[in-house]
C-alpha cells in the first residue's frame, strides 16, 4: 500500500464489503495510522475487525519503512470491545475461544510489532477497547475520554483486557476497574498510567501526530532495538540478568553504522 506520494489512503474491506478499517501510510515520515471506522456499532472488535487489524499489523510489522503505528477510531466511541452478538449464550464453546484467542492473538502482536504503537483515543474505551489502549506503546486521550472494563456489569469479568491493563496501571486500580465496570475519565486514566497525555479534542490529531513524529524522527534500527529491549528485559525477575540482558544489548547498539557516526559526531562538535 506504500509508494511514492505523500499520503496513501486506503480502505480494508470485510467480507461484506464494508469499509470497517481505513490505513493512511504518510511515507515521508514513516507513520502509519489504522482507524477503526464502524462507528455506528461502536468499533466493536468484531471478528471481521479483528481479521483485518491482523492482516494489516502483520504487514506493517515486515515494512521496515513504517517507523510509527498510530491506531485512532472514527466517530464517538474508540471501542467499546467486542461485538456481544458474538459471544452470546448460544455460541458454542469453541467459537467464543477462537474469538478471545483471535483477540489474544492480535494484542500481543502490538507488543511484539517492531514500530511503536500510539493509541489515539477520542471516545469511550471499554473492555477489549480498553485493552487495546493498555496494549500500545503509547496512549494520547481526548478530554472526552473514557475507560472501563465493564463486562463484569453482566456477570462476566474482564480476563484477557485484565492481561493488558494490569500491565499497563498500578494493580490496585485496575482491580477496582475490573471489580466495578465504572468508566474512569482522561484525567484518571492519566493519573493510572494508561495515557500519556490529555489534550483538548480539536487537539487530539496534532498533538497525537507530533509525538510520532518525535519518535520517527530517530534512528529506526535504535527504536527497534529499544522497544523489544524494553518488553524484554521486564521480564527478568533478577536485577542483575535484566542489566546483563541490557548490557549486551546496548553494546550491539553502539555498533550499529548510524550510532557509530552519530556519536562521532557528537565527540567532534564538543571538541570545537
Amino acid at each position: 500500500m506504500r509508494n511514492g506520494c505523500h499520503h496513501v489512503f486506503a480502505s480494508v474491506s470485510s467480507s461484506t464489503g464494508s469499509d470497517l478499517l481505513l490505513r493512511d501510510d504518510d511515507a515521508p515520515s514513516g507513520i502509519t495510522t489504522l482507524t477503526l471506522n464502524h462507528p455506528e456499532k461502536l468499533n466493536v472488535l468484531s471478528w471481521d475487525m479483528l481479521e483485518m487489524l491482523q492482516t494489516q499489523v502483520d504487514d506493517i510489522a515486515a515494512d521496515s519503512a513504517i517507523r510509527v503505528l498510530v491506531i485512532g477510531a472514527a466517530g464517538r466511541a474508540f471501542s467499546a470491545g467486542h461485538d456481544m452478538k458474538e459471544i452470546h449464550p448460544h455460541s458454542s464453546v469453541d467459537d467464543t475461544k477462537a474469538l478471545f484467542e483471535k483477540c489474544s492473538r492480535f494484542m500481543t502482536s502490538l507488543n511484539k510489532l517492531p514500530q511503536p504503537v500510539i493509541a489515539k483515543v477520542q471516545g469511550v474505551a471499554t473492555a477489549a477497547g480498553c485493552q487495546l489502549v493498555a496494549s500500545c506503546d503509547l496512549a494520547v486521550g481526548s478530554s472526552f475520554a473514557r475507560f472501563g472494563v465493564s463486562g463484569i456489569k453482566v456477570g462476566l469479568f474482564c480476563s484477557t483486557p485484565a492481561v493488558a491493563l494490569s500491565r499497563a496501571v498500578q494493580s490496585k486500580q485496575a482491580m477496582r476497574m475490573l471489580l466495578t465496570g465504572e468508566l474512569i475519565s482522561a484525567d484518571e486514566a492519566l493519573a493510572y498510567g494508561l495515557l500519556n497525555e490529555v489534550v483538548a479534542p480539536e487537539e487530539l490529531e496534532t498533538e497525537t501526530m507530533d509525538l510520532a513524529r518525535k519518535i520517527a524522527i530517530n534512528s529506526n534500527q535504535a527504536i527497534r532495538l529499544g522497544k523489544e529491549m524494553f518488553y524484554e528485559q521486564l521480564r527478568y525477575d533478577n536485577l542483575e540478568e535484566a542489566y546483563d540482558f541490557a548490557t549486551e544489548r546496548l553494546v550491539r547498539n553502539v555498533q550499529y553504522p548510524e550510532t557509530k557516526e552519530a556519536i562521532d559526531q557528537f565527540v567532534n562538535k564538543k571538541r570545537r
